[in-house]
């Protein structure tokens, strides 16, 4: 009786949005998608890179798990700290990275997908702010449209990016 009288908690208030975030993204990205898996088509990635932070890098894990069972591309997640911290450079012709971020505002994800560079690579973000540098970084954005967040776990935009 006591959790019936309860309020919802933030996290669960914002996860009650996403509904209506799938329904958005599903009646406003398809041209985009659309686009986007004939520039894909022509490129033909050999492997897919994915990187997140929190629950941006479980979005990223669901990505893999479709990626794989559905085109066959090994699909990787990576540390962006490779580069950022250590120096280390990733031999990515013919790859997509796919960078999920609800704040586009992480530094070393941020510096990886800026220097994400190679022969056919195709560098794409899934993100919620799409003033962040993350989009002056990549060569497509997504727009999740969750709206704002405040919840620690940034619950809308990480189903939105489970959603796209």
């Amino acid at each position: 009786m006591l959790a019936e009288m309860a309020s919802p908690t933030l996290m669960e208030s914002e996860a009650r949005e996403s509904p209506a975030v799938a329904r958005r993204l599903a009646a406003e990205s398809g041209a985009q998608l659309a686009e986007l898996g004939a520039r894909l088509r022509k490129i033909s990635p050999r492997l897919v890179l994915a990187a997140g932070r929190g629950s941006s890098d479980a979005a990223a894990l669901l990505a893999k798990y479709v990626i794989e069972i559905r085109l066959g591309l090994p699909t990787v997640s990576v540390a962006p700290s490779v580069h950022s911290i250590y120096g280390g450079r990733l031999q990515l012709d013919r790859a997509l990275v796919l960078a999920i971020s609800q704040s586009g505002r992480s530094p070393d994800l941020v510096e990886f997908c800026r220097n994400a560079t190679g022969v056919d690579v195709l560098r794409i973000a899934m993100v919620n702010d799409i003033s962040s540098p993350l989009t002056s970084a990549v060569d497509v954005t997504l727009p999740l449209m969750a709206g704002p967040e405040t919840s620690i776990a940034a619950t809308k935009s990480c189903i939105a990016a489970m959603t796209l």
